[in-house]
């Protein structure tokens, strides 16, 4: 074919490919939204579902919805009045269920099932721990109610008092006790012979005699019965050595703590880490197994309970070692412990002045006893301990009348503010 004849025919094949250019437009078109739909995707590595418009979104659950805490513990309610509580407004009263609890009424708000089903719980726990764990006196005062925490207090109270009368606090403390020193295995107990009838006797004159004891200070045997037939408020345990608590001792102690009794013991060896002190925090430890030493601040009513005392007495040797103490029934203390023996500085008596008293005490078969006592100073050996002075002598009485006043009425405030009144 010439070249004039292929020339003839090319408006035929360009109106050809004219009338097709609409489909190629098309599939250009098609081609060009299925890039922009599916060309923005990318492979993810983890297993993740994919949602495209070919796979329908699998269905969410709606949220939970917010389910309320359950009812908060009783609160300690030992320095309330026991009453009933008061009545809801009218505004109020629709929206509250009374909930009872250990036969208390607590007026919660129950807003949903899961507030009903708690208080339930709640309620069948206390029937199952009955009366007995309720008094149990390891428990905290926290987890007391109101009238068993009072029962509580009182039978401990009754206790103290059996072996002395006491009524008043503070300043107006009135009493009459008798002190013990205990004798326990393996311990020097009476290492300062002087130091309970000093300590009682400048209670009995700052007191006016308001607060005196009923005899001499004496011995009582830990291991003996006597601590639940003499009923002493406390015993005052002191000494130099290691020792040992036999199993009845420690028995017995225990059974003394737990209805009402007290321990105050006095560290012979000044500070930390002595004999003393090792022994007798290793022992209480198997009286008390569940209990721990916690040191008492210097706001504690101790510390103004006769005398107001801005900081502790130094005692021997100038060590200050802080109180430390024992809580059994309801939280209130159960053994006080003082390390820096302060017994020795009570074997100096003070005169009508309150200085030490220099003069002749008495005699007996061992010699001489000067109320200035063996560790201020000696006419044989001229040896004298270090702050044995006039000021650290009265501080260290002062703690004293603020302790045995303190064990003897740390029922009694907790049972007035409750509204008991013995």
């Amino acid at each position: 074919m010439t070249s004039t004849a292929r020339f003839a025919e090319l408006p035929g094949l360009l109106a050809t490919r004219l009338r097709s250019l609409p489909f190629y437009l098309v599939a250009l078109l098609l081609h060009l939204l299925f890039f922009l739909i599916f060309g923005t995707y990318t492979v993810s590595e983890r297993a993740e579902t994919v949602i495209t418009i070919f796979t329908a979104p699998e269905p969410v659950a709606p949220p939970a919805a917010n389910v309320p805490p359950p009812p908060p513990p009783p609160q300690d309610r030992s320095l309330q009045n026991v009453s009933s509580p008061a009545t809801p407004t009218p505004a109020i009263r629709n929206n509250l269920r009374a909930i009872t609890v250990g036969g208390r009424t607590t007026g919660q708000t129950i807003s949903s099932p899961a507030m009903i089903a708690a208080s339930i719980q709640q309620q069948t726990q206390i029937r199952a721990t009955g009366p007995s764990m309720a008094m149990d006196a390891s428990r905290s005062a926290a987890n007391i109610p109101a009238i068993q925490l009072r029962q509580r207090l009182t039978a401990a109270s009754g206790f103290l008092k059996s072996g002395s009368s006491v009524s008043g606090s503070g300043r107006a403390t009135r009493a009459r006790f008798a002190c013990y020193w205990a004798i326990y295995q393996g311990g020097d107990w009476n290492c300062n012979p002087l130091a309970l009838p000093n300590l009682t006797a400048q209670v009995a004159r700052w007191s006016r005699d308001r607060i005196q004891q009923k005899t001499e200070p004496q011995p009582i045997v830990v291991s003996s019965k006597d601590l639940f037939t003499i009923k002493p408020p406390f015993i005052f345990v002191t000494g130099h050595k290691d020792f040992t608590f036999t199993d009845e001792e420690v028995e017995n102690l225990r059974q003394y703590l737990h209805a009402g009794g007290a321990i105050w013991a006095d560290n012979d060896l000044p500070g930390r880490r002595s004999r003393f002190d090792i022994a007798f925090r290793r022992e209480m430890k198997r009286v008390l197994t569940d209990r721990e030493f916690e040191k008492l601040p210097e706001d504690h009513p101790i510390m103004a309970a006769y005398y107001p005392l801005r900081k502790l007495p130094s005692g021997m040797n100038f060590y200050q070692e802080p109180i430390e103490v024992l809580r059994l029934i309801a939280d209130e203390i159960a053994v006080v412990y003082t390390l820096n023996a302060y017994g020795d500085l009570w074997e100096s008596a003070l005169d009508e002045n309150d200085k030490i008293d220099r003069q002749l005490y008495r005699t007996s078969a061992r010699g001489g006893y000067h109320k200035w006592g063996p560790h201020f100073g000696s006419y044989y050996t001229a040896t004298h301990y270090r702050n044995v002075n006039d000021e650290s002598v009265l501080n260290s009485y002062k703690l004293g009348i603020n302790i045995v006043i303190h064990l003897l009425t740390r029922y009694d405030d907790r049972l007035r503010a409750m509204g008991v009144h013995r």
